[in-house]
């Protein structure tokens, strides 16, 4: 009977990992570094399609962002630009290396929201899309903008099915001791 039901959940564990590795994978970022103590945070869900190491993608380019599938920033203003927040309709331009902590210090790496609007406000970050490491605030109307040189810091969210293949190992671990003492 245990004998079945550790062969359950270790098959069950292997069968989430698996499809985890294939699932997209969520993130949070934030960056500092703006005048008044302003900040840039939000999130971003994608998977690495084409398995290039890259999340990335552009609304210019075929393909457009396939491999973004949902995308969140919030900017917490300051006296030159209000608050706002944008999402993934906004974005043109999004390319994050995978195996990093940190955002746009390596192009092709950037985010770009709103990069050719006329209207509304602009965020420009990385070598991507600036050409060196700094960040662009930008109210589109009026040109005026704000810059950081601060990092992007960018945090995996942990996936439910790693959790269900470390829990189904930890049970499989255990079992085994008991019989081996």
């Amino acid at each position: 009977m245990t004998k079945g039901i550790l062969k359950t959940a270790l098959l069950v564990g292997i069968l989430f990992s698996a499809t985890s590795a294939y699932a997209n994978q969520s993130y949070t970022f934030t960056q500092d570094g703006f005048a008044e103590g302003a900040v840039i945070s939000g999130s971003f869900t994608g998977n690495d399609l084409d398995h290039d190491g890259l999340i990335q993608g552009a609304s210019f380019n075929p393909g457009g962002l396939s491999e973004i599938t949902a995308f969140s920033v919030a900017w917490s203003g300051n006296s030159d630009i209000p608050a706002f927040s944008q999402a993934l309709i906004d974005l043109t331009f999004f390319s994050f290396d995978t195996a990093k902590s940190t955002l746009g210090q390596v192009s092709p790496e950037g985010i770009a929201t709103n990069w050719f609007g006329l209207t509304g406000f602009q965020y420009l970050a990385g070598l991507g899309v600036n050409s060196y490491n700094a960040s662009y605030v930008v109210n589109a109307e009026t040109g005026v903008n704000v810059e950081s040189f601060g990092l992007i810091n960018v945090t995996a969210v942990p996936l439910p099915g790693t959790a269900w293949l470390f829990g189904s190992t930890l049970l499989g671990l255990l079992r085994l001791k008991r019989r081996l003492v």
